[in-house]
């Protein structure tokens, strides 16, 4: 029983989930793909002089120019959150990719999806 207990007070501590995604530099274009398979076109990959930039289509995200594709998606990673992204999957209609998706450079990475506070603090809403 107190195994059970640790674990209850593990989960209550994070108010959190982690959501997988991934990105896709896909002919000069970033693409997210989302846990159900969905994939968006979020923004540009411009490459010049043998750097790569990724630079998002909303908002003015964009990440300093690096060694490869791989690398530029990887910084995007660190300027992205789950609210703005899951937002973009929302509001954005499916993109076409000719090819298998594994055979562009891409990054699989977790954010953090925040969860309404009457979910995590266990205790039931007010009756009046």
């Amino acid at each position: 029983m107190a195994n059970h207990e640790s674990k209850e007070s593990n989960s209550e501590s994070r108010a959190s989930l982690e959501r997988p995604f991934r990105l896709f530099a896909v002919e000069q274009r970033v693409l997210a793909q989302n846990v159900d398979g969905k994939v968006i076109d979020i923004g540009a990959m411009d490459s010049k002089n043998g750097q790569f930039r990724a630079c998002m289509d909303s908002g003015e995200i964009a990440t300093e120019p690096k060694r490869s594709a791989e690398l530029a998606l990887k910084a995007l990673v660190g300027k992205l959150s789950f609210d703005y992204l899951d937002g973009l999957f929302t509001s954005e209609r499916e993109a076409e990719v000719s090819g298998r998706l594994q055979d562009y450079p891409g990054v699989e990475f977790e954010l953090d999806e925040t969860l309404p506070r009457d979910m995590t603090d266990r205790r039931p809403p007010h009756l009046f």
